[in-house]
């Protein structure tokens, strides 16, 4: 049989089989289905900022809705200014994840805000997954940003990300940039 190991994100893998982020590889039994059948590595689903955000406002509302007729709604519930639902559910999925497959196991993270990147990177690592894929999809928001800088700041993002992390980390890119070669050049080089 011919070898088929290859090596990606510096990670040494059986063969080049690698089964992107997708709603089965949050399902445990199907996970140790898609090793058993030969995959090398998975690519867990991506957490996105926007969950992390609206748990945050959808605690935040619960804890102030009342807090004007009762005032003891302060006190048994303070605000601790942080979310712990959906977060905190992903990353125990993703260490359950890591826990239960020999074949490496990579997050993937997409955000807007360069705290939220850096943040979670580290809280995803502490999972103990194999390495992190940065999902740098976007749709421009602003008219008034310029020619290049959502490529300036992701690449910055990169940088930081790298910087504060141990673990490998990937990009993956959209299709819609001008010069794609070009920027995967600079990503590179960060």
């Amino acid at each position: 049989m011919a070898n088929l190991t290859t090596k990606y994100m510096g990670l040494e893998l059986k063969n080049p089989i690698i089964v992107g982020a997708n709603n089965m590889v949050t399902d445990i039994d199907k996970l140790m289905r898609m090793e058993k059948a030969g995959a090398a590595a998975v690519v867990f689903k991506s957490l996105f900022e926007e969950q992390i955000q609206l748990e945050n406002l959808e605690l935040s509302e619960l804890k102030t809705e009342y807090e004007d007729r009762n005032a003891e709604m302060i006190t048994l519930f303070p605000n601790t200014g942080s979310a712990t639902g959906y977060p905190a559910e992903h990353l125990s999925k993703l260490r359950k994840a890591k826990e239960s497959v020999n074949i490496p196991v990579l997050a993937s993270l997409n955000a807007t805000n360069d705290d939220v990147w850096v943040e979670y990177a580290k809280k995803i690592e502490e999972t103990g997954v194999d390495g992190l894929e940065l999902n740098f999809y976007t749709a421009p928001d602003r008219t008034e940003s310029g020619y290049g800088e959502i490529e300036k700041r992701q690449i910055k993002t990169l940088r930081e990300v790298k910087s504060t992390v141990k673990i490998p980390v990937s990009v993956k890119l959209s299709p819609y940039y001008t010069n794609t070669l070009k920027f995967i050049q600079e990503l590179v080089n960060a």
